[in-house]
């Protein structure tokens, strides 16, 4: 009964931070980042945007990491150029300059749900 009420107060109280000066009550909303660039990968609400992204060889891509929770952009291999951001925390960025024409299909190692893919011409 008390996590209950905890839980109800909790709503209230964050309702109560979207109201607007008029006393009307209004939802807050975040426009989602986008790439900076046409070589950008932006990670934000647990996906990557855009989820492929075609470049030209020798182009350097960057992931910028715009969420709050930790993430990767991991893609191993023992005959591509294999590639790992490691841990990038909120507002980190990583690059990969791509060298080999194909096509890399890379996740996030801590959220597999989370998948990108790279084609490289």
């Amino acid at each position: 009964m008390r996590l209950a009420t905890l839980a109800i107060a909790a709503v209230v109280a964050a309702w109560g931070c979207a109201s607007t000066s008029t006393g009307s009550k209004s939802a807050v909303i975040v426009n989602a980042p986008k790439p900076s660039s046409p070589e950008e990968i932006v990670i934000y609400e647990y996906k990557y945007v855009p989820s492929t992204l075609t470049v030209p060889v020798g182009t350097t891509v960057t992931w910028v990491n715009y969420d709050v929770a930790p993430h990767t952009a991991t893609y191993r291999s023992f005959t591509d150029e294999a590639f790992d951001t490691g841990n990038m925390t909120a507002n980190a960025l990583y690059r990969h300059k791509f060298r080999t024409a194909g096509t890399y299909g890379y996740i996030c190692v801590y959220h597999q749900g989370m998948r990108g893919t790279v084609v490289v011409q």
